[in-house]
């Protein structure tokens, strides 16, 4: 047995058999190698593909033999450098506004405070830091019911759980901190999914005009009370020349109330031996010229005479006029 398989070793070499054989064993390994890495390269380029928003490769589209000679890893990595470029020049954009977004924060007049949907205090400018935080340090992280409330739980007027519970923005006009006063308002930043995921509140310090508010009422009580309990009549007419006051005096010298007056015009009043004079002083006033002294007589609701002498002004606002004044002495010379 062993001489004929010998004879038949012989035999094969001198026809080339075994080296045939080694060399198609050899091609199907090399076949299998080129496989592997075709697949290798396909699965790595549909990968990047799919990284930057682009659907995989498709075998009808794209077969093995142009996959190797179109060599869209080489394309692909162009484009990535390309797209690293973009990236690039636009966080250099967004440096940029990032650091004049801040400069105007840091600036501002008003605290601005940003939370997340937790309440947690995310950022905060300089101005809020001075209105609220002087004796705070770190507050990154801490909800802003605690830090500026004091409390656990936001109350029940939170403009941060009104925002949440409605998704709209909403303001505050007078909220007390402290014994000071401050203008809220309140902004929800969504993201693509329309879900809120930041809230920035704006606090506007507005004590002093309060208080400035509260004296302007103390002065027109004050001036009020004294128009109420003076001897002169005081009116006040409209562009179109109806009454819209008329204090205590000029309504017992009339004999009309409140009431009545606001609804008669100043010609409706006025004696008709003195009405054109007096209506041509009145449109002369709303003109912006100066006029002397008045000298005049109502008629009172009995129709009686009342004779007067005064002045009067007019106001302005935009170049228009707003309001008449007049003050009068009524006295007993006859029209």
């Amino acid at each position: 047995m062993k001489l004929i398989e010998k004879v038949k070793h012989l035999l094969n070499d001198f026809t080339g058999l075994s080296e045939l054989s080694r060399l198609s064993a050899e091609n199907e390994s090399l076949r299998q190698r080129e496989r592997t890495a075709i697949n290798y390269v396909r699965s790595k380029v549909n990968q990047l593909l799919l990284v930057m928003g682009t659907l995989p490769l498709r075998h009808e589209e794209l077969d093995e033999k142009t996959l190797l000679e179109l060599d869209p890893i080489g394309i692909i990595a162009d484009s990535f450098t390309q797209v690293l470029e973009h990236l690039n020049e636009t966080n250099e954009k967004l440096q940029v506004t990032r650091d004049e977004i801040q400069a105007i924060l840091t600036i501002a007049g008003v605290g601005i405070l940003v939370v997340d949907d937790r309440m947690r205090i995310q950022a905060y400018n300089l101005k809020l830091k001075e209105l609220f935080l002087k004796d705070q340090s770190d507050v990154i992280g801490q909800t802003c019911c605690s830090i500026l409330c004091g409390v656990a739980c936001p109350p029940s007027d939170c403009t941060f759980e009104k925002i949440m519970a409605t998704r709209i923005g909403t303001h505050r006009p007078d909220w007390v901190y402290r014994d000071r006063h401050f203008d809220v308002s309140g902004t929800p930043i969504k993201n693509r999914y329309g879900e809120i995921n930041r809230v920035v509140l704006v606090y506007t310090d507005i004590t002093d005009r309060k208080r400035m508010e509260e004296a302007l009422r103390e002065s027109g009580k004050m001036y009020g009370d004294m128009f109420e309990n003076a001897g002169d009549l005081i009116v006040s007419i409209d562009p179109d020349g109806f009454f819209l006051y008329a204090n205590r005096a000029c309504c017992e010298a009339l004999g009309y109330s409140r009431e009545e007056l606001a609804g008669l015009s100043l010609s409706e009043v006025i004696h008709p031996d003195h009405r054109s004079h007096c209506i041509a002083q009145f449109r002369q006033l709303q003109t912006g010229q100066k006029i002397g002294r008045v000298d005049a007589a109502f008629i009172a609701k009995d129709g009686t005479a009342v004779s007067v002498d005064g002045s009067m002004s007019c106001g302005f606002k935009g170049g228009e006029p707003t309001v008449t004044c007049g003050i009068f002495r009524k006295h007993d010379s006859s029209v």
